[in-house]
């Protein structure tokens, strides 16, 4: 059920109209919300084609003087850590055929005390759940740390309900072109 909807909202998701428009205006919805601004670490993503592209936002942080970190995915299981960027130069190809930090240059969160978590999905729900990729990398990272987490979304792939299973974790706000939601 999951793998059919995932294909289905994906092929939606390209075909979002006035796509550039939109990323910039949840870039600025989330950069100007005080969640952002009272954190001191970022957790970022590099985006993949297709999703929102938030490098506008990870420049906009690291020229604000936050830390900002990204993961690495270790294996094929789920794991990964994270890891702080200097710049966008610091972003290569990795597992997957993702963009992720260099980890040979760039060094590991260890503290993640006033963080807050960027957490991709193709789409999420009303209460916060998400339809991610199937792996189960952020479902994992989360449980274990209590930080407020952020979905990025288009408007229109916000779901009244999406399927949830028992190690699924909603996220606290979701961010839309159209504004924040609070959970």
């Amino acid at each position: 059920m999951k793998k059919e909807l995932r294909k289905e909202l994906k092929a939606r998701r390209r075909n979002i109209s006035n796509k550039s428009v939109s990323d910039s205006k949840i870039c600025n919805y989330l950069t100007e919300s005080s969640i952002y601004k009272n954190a001191d670490i970022i957790l970022f993503y590099a985006a993949l084609d297709d999703e929102i592209n938030i490098d506008e936002c990870i420049a906009v942080a690291l020229s604000q003087g936050k830390k900002v970190a990204l993961p690495v995915c270790l294996d094929d299981e789920g794991h990964m850590k994270f890891y702080y960027i200097d710049s966008l130069k610091d972003i290569r190809t990795g597992f997957f055929g993702v963009r992720e930090p260099d980890a040979d240059i760039c060094c590991e969160v260890v503290d993640f005390n006033h963080s807050i978590c960027i957490v991709p999905a193709i789409a999420y729900d009303k209460k916060g759940y998400r339809l991610g990729y199937g792996k189960g990398y952020y479902d994992r990272f989360l449980k274990n740390f209590s930080f407020i987490s952020i979905g990025l979304c288009y408007n229109e792939l916000i779901m009244d309900v999406l399927p949830i299973g028992e190690y699924d974790i909603p996220v606290d706000y979701i961010i839309t072109q159209n504004g924040i939601l609070t959970i």
